[in-house]
This record gives C-alpha cells, sequence and structure tokens, in this order.
C-alpha cells in the first residue's frame, strides 16, 4: 500500500515526526480529477451512472440550487418529480446521504445500489419492530 494513493483522516493521526525524507507530488497526478467522482473523500469502486427520482415536489428546489456533485444534472418530470442524474462511485458516503432523505428520494439505477437502500431500509424497519417492545419494558 505505499505505492498506492490513499486518503487519511486528520482527525485519526495520532502523532507525526518529522524526518529528512522528501515527497514530491507526481507532475501527472491531479488531484481535482482524482477526486471527481466521489461522493466525499473515499474514491473506490467504479464510477457509475446514478438516477435519483425526487418523488417530493417540495424539496426539487433545494435539490437543484445546490450543488451535490460536479456531475448532477436534473430534468423535470410531468408529475412534478425530477430525475437527478450523477456520475459517482458508490460509497458509504453517498449510501448516507441517499437514506438521510428518506422517502423523499427513490434510486432507480444502477440496480445494486437500489438493492442496497432496500436491504438497508428493510433492516431499519426490522431493528425498530424487533427493539420496540424492549424498549417499553
Amino acid at each position: 500500500m505505499k505505492k498506492a494513493i490513499r486518503t487519511f483522516k486528520v482527525e485519526r493521526i495520532e502523532s507525526a515526526n518529522l524526518t529528512s525524507e522528501v515527497y514530491t507530488i507526481p507532475s501527472d497526478f491531479d488531484a481535482n480529477k482524482y477526486m471527481a467522482s466521489s461522493w466525499g473523500v473515499v474514491v473506490k469502486d467504479e464510477i457509475k451512472t446514478v438516477r435519483i427520482k425526487i418523488v417530493d415536489p417540495e424539496i426539487t428546489r433545494i435539490m437543484t440550487e445546490t450543488i451535490w456533485h460536479p456531475s448532477q444534472t436534473f430534468k423535470k418530470q410531468k408529475d412534478g418529480s425530477m430525475i437527478m442524474t450523477l456520475m459517482i462511485n458508490g460509497t458509504y458516503e453517498f449510501y448516507s446521504w441517499i437514506l438521510g432523505w428518506g422517502e423523499k428520494i427513490e434510486v432507480l439505477d444502477p440496480p445494486e445500489i437500489r438493492e442496497r437502500i432496500i436491504e438497508t431500509a428493510e433492516a431499519m424497519i426490522n431493528l425498530y419492530k424487533n427493539n420496540y417492545k424492549q424498549v417499553l419494558t
């Protein structure tokens, strides 16, 4: 992994030592290009076309006036909804963002991201249903 491009979270660095070693960023490395497909700081997996339906007309304004990702495009639908298209790699940061909107947005494509959201929603329902009686006692 010493030769790999890695991202470090500053808060996790416990200590640092100054050495005489010198590191030079390769002249052909473009950090903006490298990070372009990421939703946050995690860069992994292949870039996918993600289509999201914004089903709640009240949040279409919020969605369209915010730059969530450089690749985003929007297309208004006849029913008042909006389709957001992105070119990203699916990471836990992106999944958390989707889940944060709850029932107001729906992943249409790709099927593997849609399925992961379904699995997470089902797991959440099971967690809350199974633990509800325990919380009351």
